[in-house]
């Protein structure tokens, strides 16, 4: 097996993720065959490593579906973070954040100039609301 076909197999059994429970191989290769445009007996070759070639539009093919998949699994985690933090807010009974983002971050909700971060250039971590180091 070359280094292309076990990328493209590789690629295909991520993309046949997340694995149900008593789920089939031959379902699993269908969903695959299904999300990289693949026909199922064409993705059942390259799964197996029986495809004596692969083309260049099927390693595309495959690379793009999973980056299409990276893409869709990172931007439902991030709604997902999004209403964490919208969860957070209100059970903290904290105004919702605006669109542009400015409310004010600082503890007790008084504002200390503009946000920076806790960690600056040789002086080391210090919490604004105690004022003594962490380090």
């Amino acid at each position: 097996m070359t280094a292309l076909s076990a990328e493209a197999a590789e690629g295909l059994r991520e993309l046949a993720r997340p694995f149900l429970s008593g789920d089939r191989v031959k379902a699993q290769i269908g969903r695959a065959a299904r999300r990289s445009g693949l026909t199922y007996w064409r993705a059942f070759d390259v799964w197996y490593g029986k495809a004596r070639r692969i083309e260049a539009a099927e390693i595309e093919a495959i690379r793009a579906a999973r980056a299409t998949r990276a893409q869709e699994e990172a931007r439902d985690e991030y709604s997902i973070l999004l209403a964490r933090i919208a969860a957070c807010e209100a059970a903290l009974g904290l105004p919702a954040a605006d669109v542009a983002g400015t409310r004010d971050h600082a503890p007790g909700g008084t504002a200390r100039g503009v946000d920076r971060p806790l960690d600056r250039a040789g002086r080391g971590l210090t919490v604004p609301a105690v004022g003594r180091s962490l380090t």
